[in-house]
């Protein structure tokens, strides 16, 4: 029998996957079960600015990331978010990372995420994540100047074209997180990219 040798499999791609969406989308929960499932490190990007936030004032204690966001008003905590995503980034361990939803607000934050993760794009319904929003109890400061729970689409629409921008992965997040895992898996593997 003659001819080439079967090509090697593929080398693994071990860049972090990046969860982005919404506030309340599932990020922090699917990106745990997601990094157990492939043995790698879980990295809640909120943690990560409270460390930030913590070191530079020098406090042995964290403030949790909404209320860093609330006591230091939103140019204060994107600063403390884009230097937390850089980091976090820089890390050569395979992880996945759960970023904060508005990580997209800035263009260099998008331009990391883009060019150094796999980012999959956590889509839930308006009304769920308003669902959502209303049984957790952690801090979520209003972002447009309203109401936390009546700004969601607005924030959705604010932010779609940034997100789209990321070239991400789009899952339809409705059903079990366990069965939202292999989703996941599966669109990393290479399948379509729906259009959102």
């Amino acid at each position: 029998m003659s001819g080439a040798p079967p090509a090697p499999p593929p080398e693994p791609d071990l860049r972090p996957i990046a969860l982005v969406g919404l506030r309340a989308s599932g990020k922090s929960t699917l990106g745990r079960l997601l990094a157990t499932r492939l043995c790698r490190a879980f990295v809640d990007l909120d943690d990560e600015i409270a460390r930030e936030d913590a070191a530079l004032r020098g406090a042995s204690s964290q403030r949790p990331a909404g209320l860093i966001l609330a006591a230091e008003g939103e140019p204060r905590f994107r600063d403390l978010e884009e230097r937390a995503l850089e980091r976090v980034l820089s890390r050569t361990e395979p992880l996945v990372l759960a970023t904060g939803g508005g990580v997209v607000e800035r263009a260099r934050n998008r331009l990391l995420l883009r060019t150094r993760a796999r980012c999959v794009w956590l889509q839930v319904p308006v009304e769920e994540l308003q669902r959502r929003m209303r049984a957790d109890p952690t801090p979520r400061p209003a972002l447009l100047g309203g109401d936390p729970l009546e700004e969601v689409a607005s924030v959705l629409q604010r932010r779609r074209a940034w997100f789209q921008e990321l070239e991400p992965r789009v899952l339809a997040c409705a059903g079990r997180a366990e069965d939202l895992v292999n989703a996941v898996l599966l669109a990393l593997e290479g399948g379509p990219r729906p259009a959102p």
